[in-house]
């Protein structure tokens, strides 16, 4: 891949993070800081959770509901879907963002292993919902992704 793309799905991914938690972090003031030229501020991300999780290739979760979840391919081809949606994959550096309180399933596609960081976002008072893990997906389920 080149630097430009990379550059680019960087830049998008970090712009989503920030969309998806407008509402819930805290600004602060704008403050002249000595190691900046210009103002600068800080954004707090209190409450966030962050994680990684590796996947065999063909390794998926059960269907699931939680907090608001953004979903970052670090290595490998994620295999998602939200209920009432076709099943959808994205690859190297891509983001998936689960809305709060939806019920979904992702895990690796056939064939490759998947590692994925995972930003979750809790609500605007700061409480995150518990996990709560429903039936397993089926291989008819899984296999379902139109081509």
């Amino acid at each position: 891949m080149n630097r430009t793309v990379r550059d680019r799905l960087r830049a998008g991914l970090l712009l989503g993070v920030f969309a998806a938690v407008s509402g819930v972090w805290l600004s602060q003031a704008a403050q002249q800081q000595t190691t900046f030229t210009g103002n600068s501020f800080r954004i707090d991300s209190e409450g966030i959770r962050l994680s990684s999780r590796g996947f065999e290739a063909g390794a998926r979760t059960h269907w699931h509901r939680h907090s608001a979840q953004l979903l970052y391919v670090k290595e490998g081809r994620l295999r998602y879907q939200v209920e009432g949606q076709p099943v959808g994959e994205v690859g190297l550096n891509e983001t998936v963002y689960l809305p709060r309180g939806i019920r979904h399933w992702h895990g690796a596609v056939p064939g490759q292993a998947l590692t994925h960081v995972s930003v979750t976002f809790p609500n605007d008072a700061g409480e995150h919902l518990q996990i709560e893990w429903l039936d397993p997906v089926g291989d008819d389920v899984y296999g379902s992704i139109a081509r």
